[in-house]
This record gives structure tokens, sequence and C-alpha cells, in this order.
């Protein structure tokens, strides 16, 4: 699953964006989605120990602030696996997972400072001089590559914060406004992606499909200041499908598998609080379709993802507390099949939602560090 994560100098992992959707206009969908079930985790021990390779899916970079420290650090079981130190401060720009292994962009106060560590992608520069670094990583943490970036089109481009790395970590896109540009890190070239589409979008968010064809997104549209654009770029031929989602405000996009889904801002207390009821978009990358999933109160639709097979929605609600709860939605006709409070010893966040197979985790951030919650049968 690309678990996408772009963070802000002063944003940490206790950060959370929410988001949920309201689409009142939506391409209508076969409802082709298979519901075989999968065999579920009888335990949550057994779905923590499952295979090797199923582990990894636990594992997540994290950056220390405290102690200017990257962790790669296993969410079941709160190990660090792999740590690298750099000397003074650095800003997080994004931390990723790619089809190798793991990628981490940085810009420091410094000059560039690019180190080989035994695991990690990094990108660390300078603000002033406005460079940024990148390193790939293998999944064992060892240095495949590194760059420096310099480019000014493209550092600016970076820093806008709307871009998404390539699953294999070998290029990125980028947007500015409505136009969006795709940089190679091998041959340090750039190009402007000529996309057709009936709708002029400015791009707020952006996230490539795990087999690399397809950009999914979401943004506006010039006079539609209370609507959402959003839907599914084909990358092979240029070509992308537009829908609209009125009176919704997007803010998270989380993409797994070919599938996305987009939430909607949820709005405070002081403003407000959340809807009573609430919606989160549905996106079939491939076949460029899309789906509104309306869900049963305004405050999990700030928080959602969806199952890399495509027939669930799962989201998730919590404040500063210790407890909440994990829903998931039949994607195929919006009905309710799990839910599940989570309580923990100490007042905790939900910042992600992890769904692997058929089972879903609320990563939370506590002052303890991360943890997941109990797992979720979504099915």
């Amino acid at each position: 699953m690309r678990r996408i994560k772009i963070l802000f100098t002063l944003i940490i992992s206790l950060s959370l964006l929410t988001a949920c959707s309201n689409n009142e206009t939506e391409k209508s969908m076969s409802n082709q989605l298979s519901d075989n079930s999968k065999t579920s985790q009888e335990t949550d021990s057994e779905s923590l120990n499952q295979s090797a390779d199923d582990s990894n899916d636990f594992l997540s970079p994290e950056y220390d602030y405290d102690a200017n420290k990257l962790n790669l650090t296993d969410l079941s079981t709160g190990t660090v696996i792999a740590s690298h130190s750099f000397e003074k401060a650095q800003t997080v720009l994004l931390t990723d997972r790619t089809s190798q292994g793991y990628i981490v962009m940085l810009s420091s106060p410094t000059a560039a400072d690019v180190k080989k560590t035994d695991g990690i992608t990094i990108i660390s520069g300078n603000d002033s001089a406005e460079t940024l670094s990148y390193w790939l990583f293998d999944e064992k943490l060892n240095l495949i590559e590194q760059y420096e970036l310099s480019d000014e089109t493209l550092v600016n481009g970076i820093m806008g914060q709307v871009f998404s790395v390539a699953p294999d970590g070998k290029t990125l896109i980028y947007a500015e406004g409505s136009s969006l540009y795709q940089y190679t890190f091998a041959t340090q070239k750039q190009e402007k992606i000529s996309v057709s589409m009936n709708e002029e979008v400015y791009y707020e968010a952006i996230g490539y499909s795990d087999s690399g064809n397809y950009l999914a997104f979401y943004g506006s549209i010039t006079g539609q200041e209370k609507d959402t654009a959003y839907g599914s770029v084909d990358l092979k031929n240029d070509t992308a499908a537009v829908f609209t989602a009125s009176d919704f405000s997007g803010s998270a996009l989380t993409v797994n598998g070919e599938y996305a889904a987009v939430s909607d801002t949820v709005l405070p207390d002081s403003m407000g609080g959340p809807a009573k009821t609430g919606s989160i978009l549905f996106i079939d990358l491939g076949q460029q379709q899309v789906k509104e999933i309306r869900v049963e109160s305004g405050e999990e639709s700030g928080l959602a993802a969806v199952s890399k097979d495509g027939q669930y929605i799962v989201t998730c609600a919590g404040g500063d507390s210790p407890s909440g709860f994990v829903r998931s939605y039949k994607v195929s006709d919006g009905t309710k099949v799990a839910e599940q409070n989570y309580t923990m010893d100490t007042n905790c966040k939900p910042y992600e939602i992890l769904v692997i197979g058929h089972s879903a985790y609320a990563a939370l951030g506590t002052d303890n560090g991360n943890t997941l919650s109990q797992a979720v049968d979504i099915s």
C-alpha cells in the first residue's frame, strides 16, 4: 500500500490532517466488485506475527525531531529496525515506501548533507540555496542511490507540496497550479505532462497507483470554490477523467493498489464541529470511475483508506483521547460491514489507517511514540 507522508517543519506524526467527502456528482459505476471473502485473521497476535513479507507492511520511516534521527519502526511492536542520525535539525518533506524499499526527502538550513546510511532513501538539503537531496534505499535499508536536487523550478514545485514519487522511486510528478511535470532522477530531466481533460483542475494533492500507470488527484476548478474536482490521470495515454464533489473540501488522499480514497475537511468545534453524517470519495483509477460512500458520522470522514482490492472503504475517528473506532463500508453498495472500538492506556490520536488484506489498523500517535490499534476484520 502506498502510504504517502508529507510533513512540514513544525508538524510531527501526532498531527492529523482530517478529511472526508460529500460528493453530489458521481459517475455511475458497475457493481462488479467481488464479494469473495478472504480468510481473516483470527486474533491480533496472529495478524501481527505472520510471514516476514507480511511484517514488512508494518514498517514505517519516522523522523524523531528531538534526536534528529530517522527511524525505521515496526509499528506492530514499536521496535526500531534501523536509524540514521543527522548532525543538525532537518525538515521532513516526505517519507514513503517504494516497491524496492524506502525514500525520504529532507530540507536542511545548512549545506546539503547526504550521508550513506545502512538503509533509507533520504533527501537532505539547503533551504536558503533552494537545494534538496534524495536518498533511495532497499527494503533492508541498503543505499541504492542518492541525488541532489538543485533545479530551481523543480525545488519550487516540490516545496509547493503537491508531488508524488513513483512506486519504484525513480521518478516523481509535481504540480504547479493546473500543470503536471515529471522529473527523472537518473537523467535529471523534467518534462511537462500534457493531459487531455474536460476541466482545468488546480491540483491540491496527487498520488501514484501501485502500478505507476495512473495518478489519483483532487483539487479545485475556477468558479466552483465550494466544490472539489477529483479523478484519475492515465499516464500512458495522458488522458484524465474529472468528477466534481459538491459542497466538499478535500484534504487527504490515500492510494492503495489501483484505488484511491479522498477525505473531506472536518471542521473543529470552534467552527461548528463535524457534520452529523459524512462521505468518502472512492476512485477506481484504472476504470476511471468514482463512487460516493456515505458514512455514519462526520468525524470519521476525516480519515479514510481503501482496501487494495477496492472492495472496502475504511474510516477512523478519535481525538486526543484513549479511545476511538474503526469502521468499514462495502464500496459496492455502501453498507457498513464492520465496526470496532479501540482503547489504549494513554491518550492517542489516529493519523493513518493501514489496510493489509482485509484487516485494518489505526496508526496512533502517543506521547511515547507511535503504535497500532487492534486489528479489525473489515469484511
